[in-house]
Protein backbone atom coordinates (compact mmCIF):
# COMPACT_ATOMS: atom_id res chain seq x y z
CA UNK A 1 0.00 0.00 0.00
CA UNK A 2 1.18 3.73 -0.73
CA UNK A 3 1.83 5.82 2.06
CA UNK A 4 -0.63 8.35 -0.48
CA UNK A 5 -3.25 5.50 0.38
CA UNK A 6 -2.27 5.14 3.93
CA UNK A 7 -2.77 9.13 4.99
CA UNK A 8 -5.68 8.90 2.50
CA UNK A 9 -7.63 6.13 5.10
CA UNK A 10 -6.10 7.50 7.97
CA UNK A 11 -7.91 10.09 7.25
CA UNK A 12 -11.23 8.95 6.36
CA UNK A 13 -11.02 7.33 9.45
CA UNK A 14 -10.61 10.52 11.72
CA UNK A 15 -13.20 12.18 9.29
CA UNK A 16 -15.93 9.66 10.52
CA UNK A 17 -14.99 9.95 13.98
CA UNK A 18 -15.54 13.34 13.80
CA UNK A 19 -18.64 13.52 12.63
CA UNK A 20 -20.02 10.19 14.66
CA UNK A 21 -18.71 12.67 17.79
CA UNK A 22 -20.17 15.75 16.57
CA UNK A 23 -23.36 13.63 16.48
CA UNK A 24 -23.60 12.89 19.61
CA UNK A 25 -22.64 16.35 20.95
CA UNK A 26 -26.04 17.56 23.11
CA UNK A 27 -28.21 19.80 21.21
CA UNK A 28 -28.57 22.99 22.93
CA UNK A 29 -31.13 23.44 25.57
CA UNK A 30 -34.28 24.46 25.09
CA UNK A 31 -36.34 25.90 28.18
CA UNK A 32 -39.85 27.22 28.34
CA UNK A 33 -41.19 28.97 31.22
CA UNK A 34 -44.68 28.73 31.96
CA UNK A 35 -47.96 30.31 33.92
CA UNK A 36 -44.91 33.40 34.82
CA UNK A 37 -46.23 36.77 34.40
CA UNK A 38 -44.11 38.22 31.99
CA UNK A 39 -43.07 41.66 31.69
CA UNK A 40 -42.38 42.54 28.16
CA UNK A 41 -41.85 46.19 28.28
CA UNK A 42 -42.18 46.82 24.86
CA UNK A 43 -45.50 45.82 24.95
CA UNK A 44 -48.27 44.62 26.98
CA UNK A 45 -47.70 42.20 30.52
CA UNK A 46 -49.20 39.36 29.73
CA UNK A 47 -50.56 38.14 33.36
CA UNK A 48 -50.13 34.30 32.41
CA UNK A 49 -47.87 33.44 29.65
CA UNK A 50 -45.04 31.29 28.24
CA UNK A 51 -41.84 32.38 27.18
CA UNK A 52 -39.61 29.84 25.22
CA UNK A 53 -35.98 29.85 24.59
CA UNK A 54 -33.78 27.94 22.43
CA UNK A 55 -30.31 28.49 20.31
CA UNK A 56 -29.85 31.48 22.69
CA UNK A 57 -32.69 33.59 21.40
CA UNK A 58 -36.62 34.20 22.37
CA UNK A 59 -38.43 31.42 20.43
CA UNK A 60 -41.89 32.37 21.32
CA UNK A 61 -43.87 34.33 23.82
CA UNK A 62 -47.53 34.58 25.11
CA UNK A 63 -50.61 33.28 26.53
CA UNK A 64 -51.27 30.06 24.20
CA UNK A 65 -47.71 28.88 23.28
CA UNK A 66 -46.64 25.44 22.11
CA UNK A 67 -44.52 24.11 24.64
CA UNK A 68 -41.69 22.24 21.92
CA UNK A 69 -40.81 18.46 23.00
CA UNK A 70 -37.64 17.45 25.58
CA UNK A 71 -37.92 21.50 26.74
CA UNK A 72 -36.67 22.08 30.30
CA UNK A 73 -39.79 23.16 31.92
CA UNK A 74 -39.59 26.03 34.58
CA UNK A 75 -42.93 26.62 36.44
CA UNK A 76 -43.30 30.36 36.77
CA UNK A 77 -46.49 30.19 39.14
CA UNK A 78 -45.87 33.29 41.32
CA UNK A 79 -42.74 34.69 39.07
CA UNK A 80 -42.74 37.50 36.97
CA UNK A 81 -40.09 37.30 33.77
CA UNK A 82 -38.29 40.89 32.81
CA UNK A 83 -35.84 41.60 29.93
CA UNK A 84 -32.40 41.27 31.58
CA UNK A 85 -31.67 44.45 33.06
CA UNK A 86 -28.80 47.03 31.22
CA UNK A 87 -26.56 49.27 33.32
CA UNK A 88 -25.43 51.62 30.42
CA UNK A 89 -22.62 53.37 31.73
CA UNK A 90 -19.72 51.07 33.65
CA UNK A 91 -16.45 50.21 33.95
CA UNK A 92 -17.02 46.89 34.11
CA UNK A 93 -14.50 44.44 33.64
CA UNK A 94 -11.71 47.30 33.42
CA UNK A 95 -11.15 47.53 37.15
CA UNK A 96 -11.08 45.36 40.27
CA UNK A 97 -10.32 47.35 43.17
CA UNK A 98 -9.80 51.35 42.87
CA UNK A 99 -7.05 51.88 45.12
CA UNK A 100 -4.94 48.95 43.62
CA UNK A 101 -3.19 50.49 40.42
CA UNK A 102 -2.48 47.06 38.89
CA UNK A 103 -6.54 45.82 39.07
CA UNK A 104 -7.40 49.19 36.79
CA UNK A 105 -6.99 49.26 32.92
CA UNK A 106 -9.68 51.64 31.51
CA UNK A 107 -7.06 54.48 30.64
CA UNK A 108 -4.23 54.99 28.43
CA UNK A 109 -2.21 58.18 28.09
CA UNK A 110 -3.08 61.10 25.26
CA UNK A 111 -6.17 63.36 25.60
CA UNK A 112 -7.51 61.64 22.38
CA UNK A 113 -7.40 58.03 21.77
CA UNK A 114 -10.53 57.25 19.99
CA UNK A 115 -9.20 54.07 18.46
CA UNK A 116 -8.75 52.35 21.58
CA UNK A 117 -11.34 49.49 22.46
CA UNK A 118 -12.38 49.14 26.09
CA UNK A 119 -13.50 45.62 24.68
CA UNK A 120 -9.45 44.92 24.69
CA UNK A 121 -8.75 45.46 28.13
CA UNK A 122 -12.27 43.01 29.50
CA UNK A 123 -11.43 41.05 32.12
CA UNK A 124 -13.61 38.13 32.36
CA UNK A 125 -12.85 36.83 35.76
CA UNK A 126 -13.71 39.92 37.43
CA UNK A 127 -15.97 39.56 41.03
CA UNK A 128 -18.04 42.07 40.11
CA UNK A 129 -19.47 40.39 37.08
CA UNK A 130 -21.18 37.17 39.23
CA UNK A 131 -22.25 39.78 41.97
CA UNK A 132 -23.87 42.11 39.50
CA UNK A 133 -25.98 39.06 38.08
CA UNK A 134 -27.63 38.81 40.89
CA UNK A 135 -29.24 41.18 40.77
CA UNK A 136 -30.62 41.12 37.26
CA UNK A 137 -27.87 42.80 35.34
CA UNK A 138 -27.41 40.99 32.31
CA UNK A 139 -25.48 43.14 30.58
CA UNK A 140 -23.83 46.48 30.36
CA UNK A 141 -22.28 49.26 28.85
CA UNK A 142 -18.03 49.43 29.78
CA UNK A 143 -16.49 52.04 29.28
CA UNK A 144 -13.03 53.70 29.01
CA UNK A 145 -12.08 57.10 30.74
CA UNK A 146 -9.34 59.85 31.28
CA UNK A 147 -8.64 61.86 28.18
CA UNK A 148 -10.67 64.30 26.25
CA UNK A 149 -12.24 61.25 23.90
CA UNK A 150 -10.50 58.29 25.97
CA UNK A 151 -12.01 55.78 23.13
CA UNK A 152 -14.42 53.23 22.90
CA UNK A 153 -17.21 51.61 25.03
CA UNK A 154 -18.44 48.04 24.30
CA UNK A 155 -21.92 46.45 25.24
CA UNK A 156 -20.96 42.79 27.13
CA UNK A 157 -23.16 40.51 28.05
CA UNK A 158 -22.20 39.29 31.62
CA UNK A 159 -21.35 35.64 31.23
CA UNK A 160 -19.16 34.03 29.11
CA UNK A 161 -15.37 31.93 29.01
CA UNK A 162 -13.81 34.82 26.72
CA UNK A 163 -14.75 39.00 25.70
CA UNK A 164 -15.36 37.44 22.47
CA UNK A 165 -18.25 35.30 23.59
CA UNK A 166 -19.49 37.95 25.91
CA UNK A 167 -19.21 40.42 23.08
CA UNK A 168 -22.64 42.42 22.22
CA UNK A 169 -20.90 45.25 20.49
CA UNK A 170 -17.44 46.10 20.79
CA UNK A 171 -17.79 49.62 19.06
CA UNK A 172 -21.10 50.51 20.91
CA UNK A 173 -19.86 54.32 21.23
CA UNK A 174 -17.34 57.08 21.26
CA UNK A 175 -16.59 58.72 24.61
CA UNK A 176 -16.03 62.43 24.53
CA UNK A 177 -15.33 63.81 28.13
CA UNK A 178 -16.95 67.46 27.46
CA UNK A 179 -14.96 70.19 28.82
CA UNK A 180 -16.88 72.09 31.91
CA UNK A 181 -17.27 75.76 31.61
CA UNK A 182 -18.99 75.54 34.86
CA UNK A 183 -17.41 72.70 36.98
CA UNK A 184 -20.09 71.67 40.00
CA UNK A 185 -18.78 72.00 43.34
CA UNK A 186 -19.29 69.12 44.97
CA UNK A 187 -22.86 69.82 46.73
CA UNK A 188 -22.92 69.93 50.12
CA UNK A 189 -19.35 69.02 51.13
CA UNK A 190 -17.72 71.65 48.83
CA UNK A 191 -14.85 70.63 46.53
CA UNK A 192 -15.37 68.08 44.26
CA UNK A 193 -14.25 70.16 40.79
CA UNK A 194 -15.26 73.46 41.85
CA UNK A 195 -12.84 76.57 40.51
CA UNK A 196 -12.60 79.89 42.12
CA UNK A 197 -10.48 81.41 39.13
CA UNK A 198 -11.91 84.17 37.23
CA UNK A 199 -14.79 83.22 34.42
CA UNK A 200 -12.47 84.73 31.73
CA UNK A 201 -9.51 82.30 32.64
CA UNK A 202 -11.95 79.08 32.81
CA UNK A 203 -13.56 80.28 29.35
CA UNK A 204 -10.59 80.57 27.35
CA UNK A 205 -9.75 77.49 28.75
CA UNK A 206 -12.60 75.80 27.64
CA UNK A 207 -12.80 77.61 24.24
CA UNK A 208 -9.21 76.44 23.50
CA UNK A 209 -10.42 72.53 24.46
CA UNK A 210 -13.03 72.92 22.29
CA UNK A 211 -10.93 73.95 19.34
CA UNK A 212 -8.87 70.99 19.89
CA UNK A 213 -11.75 68.51 19.45
CA UNK A 214 -13.33 70.14 16.64
CA UNK A 215 -9.65 70.18 14.92
CA UNK A 216 -9.43 66.37 15.07
CA UNK A 217 -13.34 65.98 13.67
CA UNK A 218 -12.17 68.23 11.07
CA UNK A 219 -9.21 66.26 10.52
CA UNK A 220 -11.16 63.13 10.46
CA UNK A 221 -13.47 64.73 7.94
CA UNK A 222 -10.83 66.10 5.43
CA UNK A 223 -9.37 62.51 5.64
CA UNK A 224 -12.61 61.05 4.74
CA UNK A 225 -12.91 63.13 1.56
CA UNK A 226 -9.74 62.31 0.58
CA UNK A 227 -10.55 58.38 1.24
CA UNK A 228 -13.73 59.29 -0.86
CA UNK A 229 -12.23 60.98 -3.74
CA UNK A 230 -9.64 58.27 -4.14
CA UNK A 231 -6.43 59.52 -3.39
CA UNK A 232 -3.66 57.90 -1.69
CA UNK A 233 -3.36 58.16 2.11
CA UNK A 234 -1.65 56.92 4.40
CA UNK A 235 -3.43 54.88 7.13
CA UNK A 236 -4.63 56.99 10.66
CA UNK A 237 -6.17 54.64 13.19
CA UNK A 238 -7.24 57.99 15.27
CA UNK A 239 -8.96 59.82 12.18
CA UNK A 240 -9.84 55.97 11.12
CA UNK A 241 -11.98 55.38 14.43
CA UNK A 242 -13.79 58.73 13.88
CA UNK A 243 -15.43 58.04 10.46
CA UNK A 244 -18.19 55.96 11.72
CA UNK A 245 -18.83 59.12 14.54
CA UNK A 246 -19.04 61.41 11.72
CA UNK A 247 -21.50 59.11 9.41
CA UNK A 248 -23.64 58.88 12.52
CA UNK A 249 -23.62 55.38 12.94
CA UNK A 250 -21.89 55.14 16.32
CA UNK A 251 -23.26 57.17 18.92
CA UNK A 252 -20.73 59.82 21.38
CA UNK A 253 -21.84 59.67 24.56
CA UNK A 254 -20.58 62.88 26.08
CA UNK A 255 -19.90 63.87 29.59
CA UNK A 256 -21.20 66.90 30.81
CA UNK A 257 -23.06 67.90 34.23
CA UNK A 258 -23.94 71.16 35.24
CA UNK A 259 -26.68 72.77 33.78
CA UNK A 260 -24.12 75.41 31.80
CA UNK A 261 -22.32 72.22 30.58
CA UNK A 262 -25.04 69.99 29.29
CA UNK A 263 -26.23 73.03 26.90
CA UNK A 264 -22.98 73.56 25.86
CA UNK A 265 -22.38 70.20 24.89
CA UNK A 266 -25.67 69.78 23.31
CA UNK A 267 -25.29 72.65 21.11
CA UNK A 268 -21.49 71.54 20.14
CA UNK A 269 -23.03 67.67 19.16
CA UNK A 270 -25.77 69.77 17.14
CA UNK A 271 -23.05 71.91 15.85
CA UNK A 272 -21.06 68.94 14.41
CA UNK A 273 -24.41 66.51 13.55
CA UNK A 274 -23.36 64.10 15.61
CA UNK A 275 -25.55 60.65 16.73
CA UNK A 276 -24.97 62.06 20.70
CA UNK A 277 -26.44 60.71 24.21
CA UNK A 278 -25.57 63.43 27.26
CA UNK A 279 -23.88 60.78 30.29
CA UNK A 280 -23.98 61.83 33.51
CA UNK A 281 -26.00 65.48 33.66
CA UNK A 282 -26.45 65.52 37.24
CA UNK A 283 -28.27 69.34 36.66
CA UNK A 284 -30.60 67.71 33.63
CA UNK A 285 -33.64 68.62 35.72
CA UNK A 286 -33.22 72.47 35.41
CA UNK A 287 -32.66 72.40 32.15
CA UNK A 288 -35.39 69.99 30.96
CA UNK A 289 -37.19 72.00 28.77
CA UNK A 290 -34.01 72.79 26.92
CA UNK A 291 -33.43 68.65 26.42
CA UNK A 292 -36.87 68.44 25.16
CA UNK A 293 -36.85 71.14 22.26
CA UNK A 294 -33.31 69.64 21.05
CA UNK A 295 -34.81 66.06 21.49
CA UNK A 296 -31.66 65.09 23.34
CA UNK A 297 -31.57 61.52 25.05
CA UNK A 298 -29.81 61.38 28.21
CA UNK A 299 -28.44 58.67 30.36
CA UNK A 300 -28.64 60.03 33.94
CA UNK A 301 -26.16 58.68 36.75
CA UNK A 302 -27.48 57.31 40.16
CA UNK A 303 -30.12 58.43 42.58
CA UNK A 304 -28.57 57.83 45.67
CA UNK A 305 -26.16 60.97 45.03
CA UNK A 306 -26.12 63.91 47.22
CA UNK A 307 -27.18 67.26 45.16
CA UNK A 308 -25.15 68.82 42.67
CA UNK A 309 -25.56 71.91 44.49
CA UNK A 310 -26.06 73.26 48.19
CA UNK A 311 -28.90 74.88 46.88
CA UNK A 312 -30.65 72.23 45.43
CA UNK A 313 -33.66 70.68 47.19
CA UNK A 314 -32.37 67.37 48.88
CA UNK A 315 -34.46 65.39 47.31
CA UNK A 316 -33.31 66.74 43.56
CA UNK A 317 -31.36 63.41 42.42
CA UNK A 318 -34.59 60.83 43.25
CA UNK A 319 -37.01 63.74 41.41
CA UNK A 320 -34.75 64.16 38.43
CA UNK A 321 -36.09 61.15 36.30
CA UNK A 322 -40.07 61.62 37.01
CA UNK A 323 -39.23 65.51 36.04
CA UNK A 324 -37.65 64.21 32.22
CA UNK A 325 -40.03 61.60 31.74
CA UNK A 326 -43.14 64.58 32.87
CA UNK A 327 -41.38 67.28 30.07
CA UNK A 328 -40.95 64.22 27.21
CA UNK A 329 -37.21 64.11 27.53
CA UNK A 330 -35.98 60.73 26.97
CA UNK A 331 -33.70 59.29 29.38
CA UNK A 332 -32.02 55.94 31.05
CA UNK A 333 -30.15 55.57 33.97
CA UNK A 334 -26.72 54.34 35.01
CA UNK A 335 -24.73 53.99 37.70
CA UNK A 336 -21.31 54.57 36.78
CA UNK A 337 -18.17 52.09 38.25
CA UNK A 338 -18.29 48.29 38.76
CA UNK A 339 -18.65 47.78 42.75
CA UNK A 340 -22.05 49.80 42.74
CA UNK A 341 -23.13 47.87 39.18
CA UNK A 342 -25.61 45.61 40.82
CA UNK A 343 -27.75 48.70 42.66
CA UNK A 344 -29.38 50.08 39.16
CA UNK A 345 -32.60 48.68 39.97
CA UNK A 346 -32.67 49.80 43.30
CA UNK A 347 -31.33 53.61 42.19
CA UNK A 348 -34.83 53.96 39.38
CA UNK A 349 -36.97 52.28 42.24
CA UNK A 350 -36.02 54.95 43.78
CA UNK A 351 -37.38 57.66 41.41
CA UNK A 352 -40.42 55.81 41.33
CA UNK A 353 -41.07 56.83 45.04
CA UNK A 354 -40.49 60.20 43.73
CA UNK A 355 -43.31 60.28 40.79
CA UNK A 356 -41.91 57.98 38.21
CA UNK A 357 -44.24 55.93 36.72
CA UNK A 358 -42.72 51.96 37.37
CA UNK A 359 -43.28 51.21 33.46
CA UNK A 360 -41.03 54.34 32.24
CA UNK A 361 -38.54 53.54 35.36
CA UNK A 362 -38.64 49.83 33.81
CA UNK A 363 -38.02 51.29 30.31
CA UNK A 364 -35.53 53.34 31.74
CA UNK A 365 -32.95 50.40 32.62
CA UNK A 366 -33.81 48.38 29.68
CA UNK A 367 -35.00 49.34 26.36
CA UNK A 368 -34.30 53.18 26.38
CA UNK A 369 -30.59 52.10 26.94
CA UNK A 370 -30.72 50.06 24.22
CA UNK A 371 -32.11 51.98 21.43
CA UNK A 372 -29.72 54.55 22.19
CA UNK A 373 -26.77 52.49 21.90
CA UNK A 374 -27.81 50.81 18.73
CA UNK A 375 -28.85 46.92 20.07
CA UNK A 376 -32.75 47.62 20.25
CA UNK A 377 -32.82 44.83 17.76
CA UNK A 378 -31.16 42.56 19.62
CA UNK A 379 -31.43 43.46 23.33
CA UNK A 380 -34.15 45.34 25.91
CA UNK A 381 -37.28 43.88 25.50
CA UNK A 382 -39.14 40.37 25.28
CA UNK A 383 -39.79 39.79 21.72
CA UNK A 384 -39.38 36.66 19.46
CA UNK A 385 -36.21 37.00 18.04
CA UNK A 386 -34.40 38.77 20.00
CA UNK A 387 -31.30 37.59 22.40
CA UNK A 388 -32.81 35.44 25.98
CA UNK A 389 -31.26 37.69 28.48
CA UNK A 390 -34.09 37.41 30.89
CA UNK A 391 -34.72 37.33 34.56
CA UNK A 392 -37.08 35.63 36.36
CA UNK A 393 -37.94 37.02 39.55
CA UNK A 394 -40.13 35.92 42.61
CA UNK A 395 -41.30 39.54 42.82
CA UNK A 396 -41.00 43.19 42.10
CA UNK A 397 -37.26 43.49 40.27
CA UNK A 398 -37.11 47.18 41.26
CA UNK A 399 -37.92 46.06 45.25
CA UNK A 400 -34.98 45.15 47.79
CA UNK A 401 -36.56 42.25 48.90
CA UNK A 402 -37.09 40.07 45.74
CA UNK A 403 -35.81 37.33 44.85
CA UNK A 404 -33.90 36.24 41.59
CA UNK A 405 -34.91 32.53 40.96
CA UNK A 406 -33.48 31.95 37.30
CA UNK A 407 -31.46 34.15 34.53
CA UNK A 408 -30.53 33.65 31.69
CA UNK A 409 -27.82 34.99 29.57
CA UNK A 410 -27.75 34.49 25.63
CA UNK A 411 -30.12 31.48 25.98
CA UNK A 412 -28.09 30.27 28.87
CA UNK A 413 -29.50 29.46 32.73
CA UNK A 414 -26.55 30.99 34.49
CA UNK A 415 -25.77 30.21 38.44
CA UNK A 416 -27.23 32.76 41.23
CA UNK A 417 -23.85 32.69 42.76
CA UNK A 418 -21.29 35.23 43.62
CA UNK A 419 -18.46 36.46 46.09
CA UNK A 420 -21.91 37.74 48.21
CA UNK A 421 -23.31 35.05 48.55
CA UNK A 422 -20.55 32.20 49.20
CA UNK A 423 -19.55 34.76 52.43
CA UNK A 424 -23.07 34.55 53.19
CA UNK A 425 -23.38 30.72 53.08
CA UNK A 426 -19.50 30.54 54.71
CA UNK A 427 -20.61 33.08 57.97
CA UNK A 428 -24.87 31.92 58.46
CA UNK A 429 -23.44 28.65 59.24
CA UNK A 430 -21.27 29.67 61.63
CA UNK A 431 -20.97 27.87 65.10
Amino acid sequence: MSRLSSFLKLGAVFSALFMLQTAALPAQTTYAIRNARIVTVSGPTIENGTVVVSDGKISAVGERVRIPSRSRVINGRGLTVYPGLFNANTQMGLTEVGAVAVTNDYSEMGEFTPHLLAFSAFHVESEHIPVARVDGITHVLTRPSGGTMPGQAAVMHLAGWSPEEMEVDRHAAQILDFPALLPLRGGFFGGGGGSNRPHSEQKKEFDEKIGEIKEILDKARHYARAQQAGAEVEYDKQLAALLPVLRGEQPVLIEASSRVDIKEAVKFAEEQKLNYVILGAREAAKVADFLKEHNARVILGATQALPPSADDPIDIMYRTPAILHEKGVAFALATGGSSDVRTLPFEIGNAVAYGLPYEAALRAITLSPAEFLGVADRLGSIEEGKIANLVVADGDILEYQTQIRHLFINGAEVELESRHTQLYEKYINRP
